[in-house]
């Protein structure tokens, strides 16, 4: 079983690589919930602009990025959920999607360990 660990071992430099995405990817996932907890201290309600930056937050909730995705999302449908209501059920069923998505990704990789 040694003998094949060796063959599955990444190279040292596409290891960086990837923690170097992973970082830009949180910086930029974070600098999104900035700006969307801005927008909504400013109460505001065009939903094209909180959805250019709630978009990239939500993406990090079954991706690379940020640890906070799960808990900014979720406080920005608490937010919706006040402020535009019609549109709180449909951007639930988006993040309970990215969620199921992240939990088969999480279920794979364990697969693929054992």
């Amino acid at each position: 079983m040694a003998e094949n660990k060796e063959e599955f071992e990444l190279p040292k430099e596409l290891l960086e690589s990837i923690a170097g995405l992973n970082e830009l990817m949180s910086q930029q996932q974070d600098q999104a919930a900035a700006m969307m907890y801005r927008l909504m201290f400013r109460h505001e309600r065009n939903l094209h602009l909180l959805d250019r930056y709630s978009d990239i937050v939500l993406e990090g909730v079954s991706g690379m990025g940020s640890e906070f995705a799960k808990e900014d999302y979720r406080n920005f449908l608490q937010y919706l959920s006040y402020v535009i209501p019609d549109e709180y059920a449909p951007h639930k069923e988006m993040y309970e999607e990215e969620l199921r998505i992240a939990e088969d990704d999480d279920e794979s990789a364990d697969k693929e360990v054992t």
